[in-house]
């Protein structure tokens, strides 16, 4: 199956899930970081001609010493000398994570990147197709588990505000979706608002 991008959505659906004066702009020096936004179809209870109802696999990080302990992301981490292109860097990292083959990836296009104050880092989401199926292995080192989520859930009418201050800081308010037991909000969120307004507006074409 072909899909093209005709046009990003770009910052105007990054905010609607972005909390309150977080920084948009990246700044010079920002680490390089990739993620992969890997669609599956035909899954069980999904309709094959309603983009909507493809599902987009969302991990659970394991606990480590870092900002990012814990939460629920897309699948890729960041750019290593060896990779030879962003993509590189995502394909490389989802096969860590999670197991899959680049072989049975087709990549769709770029989405925009996202910045992330706290640990310095520019994320550059490739949007794929992944035709090796709906199971995954995760690697527990990095991974806990895995979910994969319908892109009508991305509908940023269905977020919530949510308080996800840290012990003795400022008060830190943010939208966020809640599915099953996945708290998805930050850069995460802002990248699945993008691509539920490329669905939902038509941006996102079969060819």
């Amino acid at each position: 199956m072909k899909m093209i991008i005709t046009h990003l959505p770009g910052r105007e659906a990054q905010l609607e899930m972005a909390s309150r004066n977080r920084p948009m702009d990246i700044p010079e020096g920002a680490a390089e970081a990739a993620v992969l936004v890997l669609l599956t179809l035909g899954m069980a209870g999904c309709a094959l001609d309603n983009v909507l109802d493809w599902r987009v696999l969302l991990i659970r990080r394991s606990r480590y010493p870092g900002v990012h302990s814990g939460q629920i992301a897309l699948p890729g981490g960041r750019c290593e000398r060896d990779d030879k292109s962003l993509w590189d860097t995502a394909c490389r990292e989802a096969c860590e994570e999670v197991g899959t083959d680049r072989n049975l990836i087709q990549q769709v296009g770029q989405l925009s990147s996202v910045y992330v104050q706290a640990s310095n880092f520019a994320i550059h989401p490739f949007l794929a197709i992944n035709h090796a199926g709906e199971e995954f292995r995760a690697n527990p080192r990095e991974v806990v588990d895995y979910k994969n989520v319908p892109i009508w859930v991305f509908d940023p009418a269905l977020s919530v505000l949510r308080d996800f201050s840290k012990k003795n800081s400022a008060r830190h308010l943010a939208p966020s979706w809640q599915y099953e037991d996945y708290t998805i909000w930050g850069a995460t969120a802002m990248i699945l608002a993008e691509l539920y307004r490329l669905v939902q507006t038509g941006a996102l074409l079969r060819g």
